[in-house]
């Protein structure tokens, strides 16, 4: 996770107003994940000839909206961490989840198998409820821009104001959640290099599970 500039060094009221850019950023990051996520529900995962499609054609429809879609999820995580900082554990989980569902769509359509339809009936039961999982992540997003943590909301109390001087008092909780914002970075840098290590880990399992399956199958046919 990056640390703003205001975050991780002193400064002037410019901080107000970079945190007014940066909660209009936020915003429109909001509309267009919500954007996205509207067109690959109406077409991609809505109706039986959906399911008819193969791997191949599926992502094809798909797979530049899906990446589009992680890389906004990637940045409203960020900001996320500063709006509210007190929610990082269910900020880091709610991403984690939407990540793995995305990543096993992708994992789907990719394998190979003797089963094509199964395939694309698997990946799109992913990303159908990657998209539920989106829907959840998208309401604590509109949450943290209707009520950022008492800090930023502060600091845009002092923008709309036209402040010149920022309080003593505010100063502090600025100092603060700048430490709340590394201390918070360590600890989820550990726990994310154990759980890419135990993904890791499960894939070769899986992998070799399903090759297993696969040679079995063709001897069988044989």
């Amino acid at each position: 996770m990056r640390i703003p500039p205001w975050a991780a060094e002193g400064g002037g009221i410019d901080r107000c107003g970079m945190i007014g850019a940066l909660m209009e950023r936020f915003s429109d990051r909001i509309n267009e994940l919500e954007a996205v996520t509207r067109e690959i529900a109406i077409d991609i995962t809505t109706g039986a000839l959906v399911e008819r499609l193969s791997p191949g054609q599926i992502w094809e429809r798909a797979g530049e909206r899906v990446i589009i879609v992680g890389d906004l999820l990637k940045e409203l995580r960020e900001y996320l961490y500063i709006m509210k900082p007190e929610k990082v554990p269910t900020i880091q989980r709610q991403v984690v989840a939407i990540n793995e569902r995305l990543d096993l769509f992708k994992e789907a359509l990719e394998r190979e198998t003797l089963n094509p339809p199964e395939s694309s009936r698997r990946a799109l039961e992913e990303l159908r409820q990657a998209l539920v999982d989106i829907s959840d992540f998208l309401s604590l997003c509109k949450e943290a821009r209707m009520m950022p943590s008492p800090v930023i909301g502060a600091i845009l109390s002092l923008r709309r104001g036209g402040t010149s001087e920022v309080a003593s008092e505010t100063m502090a909780k600025m100092e603060h959640l700048a430490e709340l914002i590394r201390s918070t970075q360590a600890a989820y840098g550990d726990i994310s290099e154990l759980t890419s290590r135990m993904g890791t880990r499960l894939d070769a399992v899986r992998s070799e599970y399903e090759s297993l399956i696969l040679s079995f199958r063709k001897k069988e046919e044989n």
